[in-house]
């Protein structure tokens, strides 16, 4: 009989105290209420004028009241105390007579249900005191709100991309600044105020209300964003607060938008941003704030949630500019790397007459699992790696000279060292001309691409082998004991590109930056940072680096570092996203980009003026370009060979190789030049003469897609295709007409 009294007991005190949240809440909310003891209490603590402000947090959710008096009325508000607050109520009006009067009615009638004595006694003795309460004047008066203004007021130059600005009314607590204790108090944080954004001089009213909630919620989104920071993954965040809601999208590129919305009032978004463009604005507009609360109320800066807001703002400012402080910097001396400076004058072509060439087949074979890739030239031999052997043949007669067994994942050559990686970690060094191991030593295994690598180094320098190792990598490998010499880390473990030029090894990887590394030493001479993404291999001219940078999908960027300092030379804007490696021909540098049609664009090398543009002869999409003097000649996928004049873009000339439909394409497409003559891969191996495009023989008799060509010092031509097999041609002997002989 106990449990149906409990029930009967409960849901008369319930149908007593209906009027205590009618009052509090207006009978709109169905939030729980504070105990009606602790709330009679309070109240009357704010009747006789010991309180201003009282908190009352609820025992059964995450939920807390605050009640503050304003002369003869409190303001009630109840809100959520969670990590992101939610206001149910905010500053709702009561009169204070009445609130004290039905809080102590309500007592009493909870008294006469009650069963224990003892408990009756106290809510009447609790209901009695309230009700003989008098009202005593608010002892510190009427108390006007601080204004605070902050951010930006007017509108900031247009090329800012991301502005906030913010007017508040701050009422300072009566909280004593002796006090040695400190309290959470989320209500503080839910003064009213307005804010506004501007998007590149464009003006939005965010937030007409609690501000400081519109800025938290901002800046868990940037908490976000800086987590993703060494992810190349894209990452999106949507959050909220009221009718305010803000999204931020990194793209793989390191590139983030910033949409911001109000309900009612519109909508603005910021694109192209860096993720510090992204942050800082953020992170200025709540530390303002913070710094506005504490300067109006100096109890807040004991407020738990004020200190926790404010560490965390310092947090993300500290590690944003630190790796702002460790993106940028020049090197001091430069003619240290100078004096290893390799020039690279390009291929030229001899103005001679070159007759027409016949090849015949000399030899073929068979390899299972052969990779176009593993195919190497080394003197008098090719050396060819399969998943499961080495083999070497000499280059003569495809005769094998020897072989060495073992499986591996990668091979790669520098110089005359021969590197295999098994899918372990595990590398090692054999010698070209026996096959013989002469050294081994373990790395981290390829994680998120194939391994790939380069020869470096000799003369002065160690001759290293430089490999990607692990997720975000490069290892550099003494060639001659296999011993790792240095090691470089990127932040987002993106694809590495490489260019050598003397002693500085210049690295991109999809990071905001370009680096430049000692060979030797593995040390960073500079490093050259700038908003956009660095994923294209930088080209080297005349001591320039030119690189190119993706800064989302309509914007792209050239700029120009001089290769032993890393000091700026110049900057350029593309009309789209650069699609290919820069390069370059007679001073002139060349890029293709994508946007409503795909461009091949001219730049002065010296100083970046655009030259000219035509459309994309095919480089964009996986063609292969090569300059021959003051002529660029791409060999695209679809068959089409053409030359252009880097001076004014003019087409010197075009020929088609193959059917774009009905050919295959081989894996790789670059054109070699081999005694004034142009070697071009297509279905099948073409000879044309470089001035005009005209044949200079018919297709080589081969019935293999050139997946790797390679072409010797005699005009030999080497074909390799994926499906295993390798074939060497050779120039047939023919009679040429000596004139006066």
């Amino acid at each position: 009989m106990v449990a149906p009294l409990d029930k009967s007991v409960s849901h008369a005190q319930e149908r007593t105290n209906s009027g205590v949240p009618r009052l509090l809440l207006g009978g709109e909310l169905d939030v729980e209420v504070p105990a009606l003891a602790e709330l009679t209490a309070a109240t009357s603590a704010l009747a006789i004028g010991a309180k201003r402000k009282v908190l009352l947090p609820l025992a059964t959710s995450a939920i807390e009241y605050a009640l503050v008096r304003r002369g003869d009325s409190v303001l009630v508000s109840c809100y959520g105390t969670a990590s992101a607050p939610v206001v149910h109520q905010l500053d709702r009006s009561v009169p204070l007579r009445l609130l004290l009067h039905t809080c102590a009615q309500a007592m009493l009638e909870s008294a006469r249900q009650e069963l224990d004595p003892t408990a009756r006694q106290i809510a009447i003795r609790v209901a009695e005191r309230a009700l003989a309460t008098k009202l005593a004047p608010d002892p510190l008066g009427p108390i006007a709100a601080v204004n605070q203004r902050g951010g930006e007021l007017d509108a900031p130059p247009s090329e800012v991309p991301l502005a906030f600005g913010y007017e508040a009314a701050i009422y300072p607590s009566s909280s004593s600044s002796q006090s040695r204790s400190a309290r959470a108090d989320v209500h503080a944080l839910l003064f009213e105020g307005h804010l506004w954004a501007f998007v590149r001089g464009r003006r939005l009213s965010l937030v007409q209300g609690p501000v400081m909630l519109a800025a938290h919620r901002m800046v868990v989104a940037v908490r976000t964003l800086v987590d993703s920071w060494d992810s190349a993954q894209p990452t999106h965040v949507r959050l909220r607060a009221g009718g305010f809601q803000i999204a931020m999208r990194k793209s793989s590129h390191q590139l983030v938008s910033v949409e911001l919305h109000s309900e009612g009032r519109g909508d603005l978004t910021a694109t192209s941003l860096s993720i510090a463009e992204a942050a800082l604005p953020i992170l200025k507009l709540a530390s303002d704030l913070l710094r506005s609360l504490v300067a109006s109320d100096r109890g807040q800066s004991r407020n738990l949630r004020v200190r926790a807001l404010r560490q965390e703002v310092r947090v993300l400012r500290r590690e944003i500019r630190a790796r702002r402080n460790a993106d940028s910097f020049v090197n001091l001396d430069p003619d240290r790397l100078r004096m290893h400076n390799e020039v690279d004058a390009g291929p030229t072509t001899r103005a001679e007459n070159l007759p027409s060439l016949q090849f015949e087949e000399r030899w073929r074979i068979c390899l299972e699992g052969l990779d176009a890739n593993s195919v190497f030239m080394c003197g008098d031999r090719l050396v060819i790696a399969t998943q499961n052997h080495v083999v070497a043949i000499s280059r003569d007669d495809g005769q094998v000279l020897w072989a060495r067994p073992g499986q591996a994942s990668t091979t790669l050559m520098a110089g005359s060292v021969l590197i295999r990686l098994s899918p372990d970690g595990e590398v090692e060094l054999c010698n070209v001309e026996d096959g013989a191991a002469y050294g081994s030593t373990h790395i981290t295994p390829r994680i998120g691409g194939p391994p790939s690598g380069l020869m470096a180094g000799g003369g002065s320098i160690p001759p290293v082998a430089v490999i990607t190792e692990g997720s975000d990598r490069l290892v550099a490998l003494d060639v001659r004991t296999g011993e790792p010499r240095w090691r470089f880390a990127s932040r987002t473990g993106g694809e590495f590109r490489m260019t050598k030029i003397g002693r500085v090894l210049l690295v991109t990887c999809g990071e905001e930056a370009i680096h430049a590394i000692d060979l030797a030493t593995g040390e960073d001479v500079w490093r050259f940072a700038e908003r956009g993404c660095f994923q294209f291999k930088p080209l080297v001219r005349d001591e320039t680096v030119v690189a190119a940078a993706v800064r989302g999908r309509r914007e792209g960027a050239l700029y120009a570092i001089d290769l032993y300092s890393g000091r700026p030379r110049w900057q350029r804007e593309l009309q789209g996203p650069p699609t290919s490696d820069p390069t370059s021909a007679a001073s002139v540098v060349l890029v293709s980009t994508a946007g409503e049609e795909a461009t091949l664009s001219a730049h002065s090398l010296d100083h970046g003026e655009p030259l000219w543009g035509v459309k994309d002869p095919g480089l964009g999409i996986g063609g292969a370009g090569m300059a021959i003097d003051s002529t660029w000649i791409v060999n695209a996928p679809f068959g089409q060979l053409s030359a252009f004049d880097v001076h004014t873009g003019h087409v010197k000339w075009s020929t088609h190789l193959a059917d774009a439909l009905a050919d295959e394409i081989p894996r790789r497409l670059e054109p070699v030049l081999r005694g004034g003559a142009l070697f071009v891969p297509a279905s099948s191996v073409h000879v044309v003469r470089p001035a005009d495009g005209s044949r200079l023989s018919a297709s080589l008799p081969c019935d293999l897609v050139p997946d790797l060509m390679r072409v010797d010092e005699r005009g030999w031509v080497y074909v390799a295709e994926e499906s295993g097999y390798l074939a060497g041609y050779a120039p047939k002997p023919m009679l040429t007409l000596v004139r006066g002989g």
